[in-house]
């Protein structure tokens, strides 16, 4: 077994490489996590299956928390793996031999801190009666207690849990099996389970806070990554701008040569870079994710778009209308570029007429031929124009079975052709998404999993990303990590 002991702060700077991401970009629960540690006496529980990711959280923990002395005892992870992927940590030991391991690489620690050779029991009695504030991890329990009698592992347990109060430490405690963790459920103050399962053949790794005993819990479960090799909680949801924000016109992500951005750079790469031009792209969106959040989403692309001097006509959902949709947009691209090179379709004929709104009047051949001449128009600002329909509204509109209608088809050719970006979204089986979806070349599937918003993609295949959607510029952003 190895213990490994990490300063609060370094006497001088170390290589690390590139700075690493934040530890949580949903800082509400894993700070949750941090204060629970932070009160003297506490034990958490970290269980889980093998390679969920317990090793990551615990020392995460201990990277994140401060002015704390923090101690590691390992019995899975050798001293020399653990100072590579972990260089804050200061001192490790062999609590097995009882020695401190001496190899070249501590040679590299700037605060190295060295004790005289004991037990993992003697290690933990003598923190306590140092009455120092710190927090121990045991990885794993299991590990320690393996080659106990059971009196060893009793002491073992009094030695970790009791007068934790009064010698200001709180303990992590590793399990990989919880049915041979005895009674610690009952013991501990605190309870983490992590897991993984799958979705639609893509890894999903889960947090859930079972037990924290004195706090209240306002997000219960959530999606994690351990990209980079740092343990990341993904945002509940969409992340709402503060109080004192205020809407900016939106910066927009060049197009490259050839091709489209989306307004994300993370989206742009998970599909091979860009889109190219003539592009059809199908958007499936699961029920679990709200109007709001899509209507953010579309922002962001429609304005990236817009705001590279290009056209775009808006098929919006039904959950808004004409005039919410315009209102929303324009705080990113500006009232006269909605009235130059946006129409918004609008179904309902007793609204004020704006340059904007193109009125139809559901009916499909006549819609047709209004939509075409709109395209046409705006084909004299730019032929690159961009389509964005929400599929579940045209059929609201022309029912499920109208769709073959003179000049239909030969538009949808006329989209390719000039090179535009065509945008489809559909939350609900129809003909119309089945046509769609059969000339598309790209299809993506958005999703709500445990609270998190997370994005894959199906044509072409791609691992599953959680979803940073964030107004942290002032404008809508969309972040994206890779559930690794």
């Amino acid at each position: 077994m190895a213990v490994a002991h990490g300063a609060a702060q370094q006497e001088a700077p170390m290589d690390r490489g590139p700075a690493q991401p934040d530890t949580s970009l949903d800082s509400v629960m894993f700070d949750l996590i941090l204060k629970f540690l932070q009160t003297p006496g506490q034990v958490l529980l970290v269980q889980g299956p093998p390679g969920s990711g317990k090793t990551t959280f615990a020392l995460e923990i201990l990277n994140s928390l401060e002015e704390t002395h923090k101690i590691y005892a390992s019995s899975r992870v050798a001293p020399s793996r653990l100072r590579q992927h972990f260089p804050w940590i200061d001192e490790v030991i062999d609590t097995m031999s009882g020695r401190t391991a001496r190899a070249s690489w501590i040679d590299e620690l700037h605060d190295l801190r060295r004790v005289e050779p004991d037990t993992i029991f003697n290690q933990v009695l003598r923190l306590k009666h140092s009455k120092q504030r710190a927090v121990l991890v045991v990885d794993s329990w299991e590990g320690a207690i393996r080659n106990t009698n059971d009196e060893g592992r009793k002491m073992l347990e009094s030695a970790v849990l009791s007068e934790l109060d009064e010698s200001k430490v709180s303990v992590v405690i590793v399990v990989e099996d919880s049915k041979k963790a005895g009674d610690l459920g009952y013991l501990v103050d605190g309870i983490i389970t992590l897991d993984q399962s799958e979705l639609d053949g893509r890894r999903v790794r889960t947090i859930a806070m079972n037990k924290l005993r004195g706090f209240s819990v306002p997000t219960k479960r959530g999606i994690f990554s351990l990209d980079k090799a740092r343990f990341t909680i993904l945002p509940n949801g969409l992340r709402q701008p503060g109080s004192a924000s205020h809407p900016k016109p939106l910066e927009p992500v060049p197009h490259p040569s050839g091709g489209f951005s989306l307004g994300s750079r993370g989206m742009d790469q998970m599909l091979g870079g860009s889109i190219p031009r003539g592009s059809f792209l199908l958007i499936d969106v699961d029920s679990s994710v709200s109007p709001l959040e899509i209507r953010t989403i579309l922002n962001m692309m429609r304005a990236n778009f817009i705001n590279q001097k290009g056209p775009c006509v808006i098929v919006p959902t039904a959950a808004y209308s004409s005039d919410t949709v315009a209102e929303s947009l324009s705080k990113y691209v500006g009232w006269e570029a909605i009235d130059e090179r946006v129409r918004i379709l609008e179904y309902n004929q007793s609204l004020a007429p704006k340059k904007w709104r193109l009125v139809m009047k559901s009916n499909l051949s006549d819609d047709v031929k209004t939509f075409a001449h709109a395209w046409d128009e705006l084909a004299k600002i730019s032929p690159h124009r961009m389509l964005d329909i929400n599929v579940d509204k045209a059929v609201q509109v022309y029912g499920r079975d109208e769709l073959s209608v003179p000049g239909l088809t030969e538009l949808g050719a006329n989209m390719r052709d000039t090179e535009g970006l065509n945008i489809a979204i559909a939350s609900t089986d129809s003909k119309l998404r089945d046509q769609w979806l059969s000339v598309v070349d790209y299809h993506l599937k958005i999703k709500n999993a445990d609270g998190s918003l997370v994005v894959y993609g199906v044509k072409p295949f791609t691992p599953l990303y959680g979803v940073d959607l964030n107004f942290d510029k002032g404008y809508p952003v969309l972040n994206l990590m890779q559930i690794v």
